[in-house]
């Protein structure tokens, strides 16, 4: 997204909510550019008029960013926690013990690696816990990995890189306090 789209942005936000504080200043479009410059200018406009057609309050960018995201799942067609496990049962059913890779085919990268977070194929398949327990576990693993994904569209790029280039150094020193470091 560049400058002119924030700017255009802002005003249609303004426009829209004519009773709300916000201002289309050169420090707020500075800011709310910087933390939506790494999005599509059109998906972000399209997410706008989407909140403001059921909003009554004016979106903010953590608004806007969380909308970004549920649409990019939504185009990926990312089932729910519900939906995920009645797939890994369905295919449980369908190709069983002996054929996980066919599973694992019919379920997607996804589904598959909350299943190994829960003991694997087998572990599903053999049935030796409880259903409701394996259940819970999966659904609790695969809603956890959904909002990741969520959380990566949702954090701008530059926000993330500036706390990983922040963090590694403390990180490290406190490897080194606790003497997990270097050799004294």
């Amino acid at each position: 997204m560049n400058k002119h789209e924030t700017a255009t942005l802002l005003q249609t936000v303004i426009a829209l909510y004519p009773s709300s504080r916000l201002r289309a200043d050169e420090v707020t479009v500075d800011l709310w550019h910087e933390m939506l410059r790494d999005l599509p200018g059109e998906v972000v406009s399209a997410a706008v008029k989407r909140m403001c057609a059921v909003l009554k309050f004016p979106p903010s960018v953590a608004d806007v960013r969380e909308a970004v995201a549920k649409a990019v799942q939504e185009a990926q067609d990312v089932p729910s926690a519900g939906e995920a496990w009645a797939r890994v049962q369905r295919a449980a059913s369908w190709y069983g013990y002996y054929r996980p890779e066919e599973a694992r085919h019919e379920l997607g990268e996804d589904i598959w690696r909350a299943v190994q977070q829960v003991g694997g194929w087998r572990e599903i398949c053999a049935g030796d816990s409880p259903a409701g327990v394996i259940s819970a576990q999966f659904e609790r693993r695969y809603a956890a990995m959904l909002e990741e994904q969520r959380e990566q569209v949702q954090i701008p790029s530059s926000v993330r890189e500036d706390m990983q280039r922040l963090v590694c150094p403390l990180v490290d020193k406190l490897r080194l306090d606790e003497g997990g470091g270097e050799d004294t």
